[in-house]
């Protein structure tokens, strides 16, 4: 058994083990130095690399359009991009719990780069549809393994603030993505876009490679003891797993539903030009990325269940509208107060994640939900391009506000079974513990 000094590092580190023995901890100025500079540097090239993401986000559509493409197959040509993620996601999460996060994360850009630089060159539709499925291997390779290195260096009881600010990073990149894509596609041509967007990539890869240390997964694996790893099976069957994906996947579905199509509907039916397109697109992620961090501290101080409910009932349900707001500020309005309610519920439901993950494993819970919201990616274009060919664009706004608000009550009866089977989860969730016998709580 280590010392007090070795079980408070490890304490202060986010390490699960001696939990019982766990007390408060403050971080030693060496390792805040530590933490606040690795934690910059993550959030700067994880901004760079979806900025570059978001760029392409309103030209993407209207390329696939160039081929002569129908309503379900520019769905398809979105969901080859989920497919790997959805495929690839809970294994690469669960490497790198094993070998680390830094080296794949490499890995992960350089492909995300490759692939963007190609975009311009494809002849066909099938081209374009491979390439996307390429680069969504690259992406389960970034993201997900970003947040669960953040996650390892979070200290105890600021899961939410600390994994919130940098939710804000890839909220903020993606917010001024679109805003610079449909700027670009408008004056210089969908090909300028994809070389952007590349080149961004090749710049988060440097700021990675040369900023970013090597992270604590990797050297605990020359330890003689190995690291204990909670069983997959185990993982997928906890209650609080299965509502972070269920939420996460159902918001996959119509956010991407809206992402796909709404371009088409604001350009065919609206009439406005790819620019004020991007507007639109942004003002949801500018909202995300604005509303990420303080909510973030009310997810560290307030019961996080009826966070996750309000927020992720109110945004899908704002969808609604858009058919019935006939000017694009009206949208952007709209898409704003939407990126707010599902800031509100993600935050908790990310500082959750967090406090699991230490048990559970980041890299794991990150990839599963990762792949959750992959395959709501998967599913929600391709549905909503079934119900375009049918009924045309102005069905999928009601579909997809439908479809968020399911999963909200999955999402609720999952969590409530956990708060009574989980001993542990009400202090997780910092939900009310009920009085007993006409005592205090």
């Amino acid at each position: 058994m280590p010392g007090y000094k070795a079980r408070r590092y490890m304490q202060c580190r986010g390490v699960n083990a001696w939990r019982d023995q766990a007390e408060p901890c403050t971080l030693g100025t060496l390792e805040r130095n530590r933490l606040i500079r690795t934690f910059a540097s993550l959030f700067f090239a994880t901004a760079t690399a979806l900025l570059g993401l978001g760029i392409i986000a309103p030209i993407l559509p209207l390329y696939a359009e160039t081929f002569a493409a129908s309503g379900v197959e520019i769905g398809l040509v979105f969901a080859a991009f989920s497919i790997s993620r959805a495929l690839l996601g809970p294994f690469v999460g669960r490497l790198s719990d094993r070998i680390g996060r830094k080296y794949l994360m490499l890995v992960g850009l350089a492909i995300y780069a490759t692939v963007s630089m190609l975009y311009g060159a494809v002849g066909s539709l099938l081209q374009l549809g491979v390439l996307r499925f390429i680069q969504g291997i690259g992406s389960v390779m970034i993201l997900p393994l970003a947040q669960a290195y953040v996650g390892d260096m979070t200290p105890r009881g600021k899961e939410g603030r600390y994994m919130n600010a940098f939710y804000a990073s890839q909220f903020f990149g993606i917010a001024f993505g679109p805003l610079l894509g449909g700027t670009i596609g408008s004056r210089w041509g969908y090909e300028t876009a994809f070389y952007v967007m590349g080149g961004l990539t090749i710049l988060s890869f440097l700021l990675v490679l040369i900023t970013v240390p090597v992270d604590r997964t990797t050297r605990e694996r020359h330890r003689s003891t190995p690291r204990e790893i909670v069983p997959l099976r185990s993982v997928i069957s906890h209650d609080a797993v299965k509502a972070m994906c269920v939420y996460v996947a159902t918001r996959g579905v119509w956010r991407q539903s809206f992402n796909t199509f709404y371009p088409l509907y604001a350009i065919s039916v609206v009439g406005v030009d790819e620019a004020r397109v991007g507007i639109v697109l942004s003002t949801y992620m500018f909202a995300e990325g604005l509303f990420q961090i303080p909510f973030g501290f009310l997810a560290d101080r307030y019961p996080r269940i009826r966070q996750i409910v309000i927020g992720s009932v109110l945004a899908p349900f704002v969808v609604l509208a858009v058919p019935f707001i006939p000017s694009v500020t009206g949208v952007a309005i709209l898409t704003f107060v939407m990126g707010g309610f599902s800031a509100l519920g993600r935050s908790s439901l990310v500082a959750i994640r967090t406090e699991l993950g230490r048990s559970h494993g980041m890299g794991t819970l990150g990839g599963l939900m990762g792949s959750s919201f992959a395959i709501g990616q998967m599913v929600g274009p391709t549905a909503s391009g079934v119900i375009v060919d049918l009924l045309g664009l102005g069905a999928v706004f009601p579909f997809a506000a439908a479809i968020g608000c399911l999963g909200t009550v999955s999402v609720l009866l999952y969590l409530r079974r956990w708060l009574r089977r989980d001993p542990e989860a009400r202090e997780m969730a910092k939900h009310p513990i009920p009085a007993r016998n006409g005592g205090a709580p």
